[in-house]
């Protein structure tokens, strides 16, 4: 007899940390072209940055996925960072590598679908 649990059956239901994580990414792209209109956006974006972030590490710990793009998902937290010590081009950053890291997702989503895998059976 083994220990290794079998999975009998596929998982149902709603997987909330990738829920989270998609709703803050793609709302943040959005809020990132307006902050450069709306003094507002700036925080809006910064919160959903941080969300977006936490729901990554969230994401790739509970499916064992820690693939490139939950890193370039990182790096616009880090021009969030900057932007508020005082450096405003940080949150430039912040929106430019927020949109690689989207793009990124998009064809990786686009691959697994062409491939016929599930996004969990990419590790």
């Amino acid at each position: 007899m083994s220990d290794v649990p079998t999975d009998s059956a596929p998982q149902s239901g709603i997987d909330f940390g990738a829920l989270a994580h998609a709703i803050a990414g793609i709302s943040a792209v959005v809020l990132g072209g307006l902050m450069y209109t709306r003094p507002w956006a700036q925080d809006v974006f910064s919160i959903l940055m941080i969300v977006a972030a936490v729901s990554a590490v969230y994401f790739s710990w509970k499916h064992s996925a820690w693939i490139t793009g939950h890193w370039l998902a990182m790096v616009p937290v880090t021009g969030v960072i900057l932007g508020h010590v005082g450096w405003q081009w940080g949150f430039t950053l912040a929106y430019v590598t927020l949109w690689i890291a989207f793009i990124h997702f998009v064809i990786r989503g686009v691959q697994s679908l062409r491939a016929g895998d599930t996004p969990d059976d990419e590790t």
